[in-house]
């Protein structure tokens, strides 16, 4: 698949285009096509991309043609710790029971060193998990190592110990993202999901944009947002705080529903069904134009959202839409706070779930462990590679437009016979949740 000198093949042409003449086509910068037919592209250009070896490529073959990407490790989900200072009633620990504690700063430093090495892509750590990240007593010398590699940083933090001096140090250190949970819009709906106080939340976000306004630096800023029938009506308030904190972007995530009680505050059973059965199959199915919501359009928008599902228009990329694992595509992985390696942010522990209206057994899966083999390496092992072509290509059976079934109270089988762990029911596949 590779070429000594400056150019690797990646692929074939199709016939006609290997027909266009008998020396080499151009087919764009950095791009061309050989006299055999081969599709050759220059490895400036494969760099560019952050595809630095023939390993790193990946040809992806859609209905608007082919794609090579870098199947490459971008971004590690590092869980600092599962220590955490808040009881909220959404969280997965209240799924397991395993012993809290930090990852210590030897096994951290073996993270940091098993990174692979890609100057043209570094790596991304985002410190999330389900533990509270600023809890790790050496979280800021953490930062500083990775910041010392020329890695970026993202934290996904409950805001509880955003304090002025906090955001300070964060902004000094070059911490390119910081995104803040609040579950709730008013006072009232914050507590009944996160046992704490919305305004100590709040001004933890005002200090991190008044610091971003005092250094001049784009640090972006975010709210992570889980919505329930709960506190759903005030998440208009929660939009309105958004804006005039000045913050970046507010992703609003649907539950993950650990226990019988929480599923009965799920908003999504009807989405849930529509991200499975094939569009061509919907009766009558409408492609809707991007257009405004105000008073002309409110009823005709209320109306389509209520009856009858909405295909994605012509310029949305369908393999993004639904059924997407953003994990697989995207290049990430998670390590969990005493080392071990996950595919994802679902499957870095066993847990209970409730979906589609019945109690399902995820089984958690390790595909290594930092303190035995460097990232890089578990990251190419052939097992890993595997599991994450499978993901991509999705054929798993659509097991949200059937329902409940025996199959589905674990992610080990389903009715294809896929190799477990299984993602048909997978709620962050389906867009249903939201990664941090």
């Amino acid at each position: 698949m590779g070429r000594a000198r400056t150019e690797r093949e990646i692929g074939k042409t199709t016939a006609a285009a290997a027909a266009q003449g008998g020396g080499a086509v151009n087919a764009g910068p950095g791009v061309s096509v050989d006299e055999a037919g081969n599709l050759v592209i220059a490895a400036a250009t494969l760099a560019r991309a952050g595809i630095e070896s023939p390993a790193d490529s990946l040809v992806e073959v859609t209905a608007n043609g082919v794609r090579i990407v870098a199947d490459s490790l971008r971004k590690v989900y590092v869980e600092a710790t599962n220590v955490c200072d808040l009881a909220c009633v959404t969280c997965l620990q209240r799924a397991w029971d395993e012993v809290p504690g930090h990852m210590p700063l030897e096994r951290y430093a073996r993270l940091l060193d098993g990174l692979p090495d890609n100057p043209s892509a570094p790596v991304t750590l985002a410190f999330s998990g389900f533990g509270e990240p600023l809890m790790h007593p050496d979280i800021i010398e953490m930062i500083r190592r990775a910041r010392a590699r020329g890695l970026g940083v993202e934290i996904v933090t409950n805001g509880t110990r955003l304090s002025t001096g906090m955001a300070d140090t964060l902004a000094a250190l070059g911490v390119a993202q910081v995104t803040v949970s609040v579950d709730g819009g008013d006072e009232a709906a914050f507590r009944s999901m996160r046992q704490a106080s919305l305004r100590q939340t709040l001004e933890g976000i005002a200090a991190l944009r008044d610091v971003r306004r005092r250094r001049k630096i784009p640090l972006h800023i975010g709210i992570a947002c889980v919505a329930t029938r709960k506190n759903a009506h005030s998440l208009p308030a929660l939009l309105r705080t958004a804006r005039d904190l000045e913050v970046d972007f507010v992703s609003i995530s649907n539950l993950v529903a650990h226990t019988a009680e929480m599923a009965e505050e799920t908003l999504y059973e009807r989405t849930a069904f529509l991200t499975n059965p094939a569009p061509e199959a919907w009766r009558p199915r409408v492609q809707l134009a991007r257009i405004d919501r105000n008073d002309v359009t409110r009823s005709l928008l209320q109306a389509i959202e209520g009856d009858v599902p909405v295909a994605p228009p012509p310029a949305t990329d369908v393999g993004s839409w639904r059924n997407h694992c953003r994990f697989a595509h995207e290049g990430m992985l998670a390590v969990t706070s005493d080392g071990r390696v996950a595919p994802c942010l679902s499957l870095m522990r066993s847990h209970t779930e409730f979906v589609n209206g019945q109690a399902k057994t995820v089984t958690g899966v390790a595909v290594g462990h930092v303190d035995e083999a460097p990232l890089g390496q578990i990251w190419r092992a052939p097992a890993f590679s595997e599991f994450r072509r499978r993901v991509r290509a999705f054929d798993f059976p659509p097991c949200f437009g059937c329902g409940p079934c025996p199959l589905t109270e674990t992610n080990q089988d389903d009715c294809y016979g896929s190799q477990a762990p299984v993602c048909s029911e997978c709620l962050w596949a389906q867009g249903i949740v939201l990664c941090p």
